[in-house]
């Protein structure tokens, strides 16, 4: 009888063949390396936009024109294009496909095990053989946790894919919170702007007239005082206007230059009651989802702690043959005894997070229910305030025109016309900085129930 290595020749003709014909096999399922480098500069304005375009074709295949940011747009424009635009929301839907890849891998079973050993003894002609063991194991552990490990991987996936679609909803509704923003910071500056201009042409009016002794000191000084107070308002102004436009940008990943046209935002005149959009945040808010499916994925991980207190083995077989040449074939089993372990570590730190996850939810419920009561409250409150200035406000520029006209004819006093024009700014001012309050809040209103106002009926 010979050994393993001293075959006759149509053995080692088959275990050559053989190889050739397994090593194409394993082959075929082994995957391929492709380079993806960085890139070292940011795109151009131009391919900005047309990936852009591209990107609204294939979410909104209607959507075939260019997009041309120049042209006046909503706030809910910009927060849509903000979606697709801003770079971390970007590399936020790379989770995804990550989550997909955790997915496919958790359902995948594990390979099966093959041990070749051999023994060379050194003294062949005392008549000892050359010995060999081969054995092919499986382990059968995975099996018991195979469906555990697939609902954690299909729960965190699912909140992944909320979790992303959550921070998608808080960018568009930030970009549209600074487009109300802007919208009513431009609409004061013009204002103010007017205003410095009227201060403007009044004190160079009376300078004159100092000079030509048709004017007192104490008039002139009143309209520098005036002139000054509405420069620094308009400057004021501007410089808001220019931080608020300079985040727009940035969260919408443009360059800092380009110019927005903006459109008048629509605002909501009803205010539904607290506790039906509660219900509705309940319902919908992708964070509250989000959390809810992460917690499923916690008790998937606790069950499978669970499972892994029990001892897991694998079964094989083997062949072998000694330096004799005695061969043997026989099963195998190789057995994890749960002496000390159990298991009882991971499972008390499943159950901790478990624990944590709920408390965290159950936390965020109630702030919630919290921001949603106190945001319907601020907004019935500012339609309050709101409601009387619009009544007054024109009424107070229908009569700073008329006095205006009038002291030109020096036909009411300079301390007259002062007082109503600053007013009737003050008030014009004071209601468009209430519209924007009101315009923001309803939008932090539609963040924090999780839709837009027109789904709430």
């Amino acid at each position: 009888m010979y050994s393993i290595f001293e075959r006759s020749g149509w053995w080692r003709l088959a275990a050559y063949h053989g190889r050739i014909a397994f090593l194409p096999l394993l082959l075929t399922g082994c995957a391929s390396y492709h380079a993806q480098p960085l890139r070292d500069h940011l795109p151009a304005m131009a391919k900005v936009e047309r990936q852009m375009a591209v990107a609204l074709r294939h979410d909104h295949p209607a959507s075939a024109q260019p997009v041309n940011l120049r042209a006046p747009l909503s706030g809910e424009d910009l927060g849509e294009i903000a979606v697709l635009l801003n770079p971390g929301l970007r590399a936020m839907r790379a989770q995804i496909g990550v989550a997909q890849a955790q997915v496919f891998a958790a359902g995948l079973l594990p390979d099966p095990q093959l041990a070749l050993s051999a023994d060379l003894p050194s003294n062949v002609a005392a008549g000892y053989y050359n010995a060999y063991s081969m054995g092919l194991k499986w382990s059968l552990a995975s099996l018991f946790t195979r469906a555990a490990n697939l609902h954690i991987a299909r729960a965190q996936e699912q909140s992944v894919r909320y979790q992303v679609a959550w921070q998608e909803w808080m960018v568009a509704n930030q970009t549209r919170t600074l487009a109300r923003q802007l919208y009513y910071l431009q609409k004061q500056e013009a204002v103010s702007q007017t205003a410095a201009t009227t201060t403007d042409r009044l004190y160079r009016i009376s300078v004159q007239n100092l000079r030509l002794g048709d004017a007192t000191i104490t008039t002139t000084s009143l309209r520098q005082i005036a002139w000054l107070d509405s420069q620094d308002r308009m400057l004021a102004l501007r410089r808001q206007v220019t931080a608020v436009r300079q985040d727009i940008h940035k969260v919408m990943g443009l360059p800092p230059n380009m110019p927005l046209s903006l459109r008048a935002p629509r605002i909501l005149q009803d205010i539904p009651d607290a506790a039906r959009l509660v219900t509705l945040a309940d319902a919908h808010r992708l964070d509250l989802l989000a959390l809810r499916a992460g917690y499923r994925a916690q008790e998937a991980r606790v069950r499978r702690a669970i499972l892994g207190q029990y001892p897991g083995f694998s079964i094989g077989i083997t062949r072998a043959a000694d330096t004799s040449n005695i061969q043997t074939i026989g099963p195998s089993v190789h057995l994890d005894i749960p002496l000390w372990n159990r298991n009882r570590g991971v499972i008390a730190e499943s159950e901790a997070t478990r624990a944590q996850l709920h408390a965290a939810y159950t936390a965020r419920l109630f702030q919630t229910r919290a921001d949603i009561t106190a945001l319907v409250a601020d907004l019935r409150r500012l339609r309050q305030e709101i409601a009387p200035l619009e009544q007054q406000v024109p009424q107070l520029q229908s009569a700073e025109q008329r006095l205006r006209g009038a002291a030109a004819e020096h036909n009411v006093t300079l301390i007259d016309y002062e007082a109503v024009r600053s007013q009737s700014l003050a008030k014009s001012l004071q209601l468009l900085a209430l519209k924007q309050a009101y315009a923001e809040q309803q939008a932090a209103l539609e963040m924090a129930v999780g839709l837009p106002w027109q789904q709430w009926r």
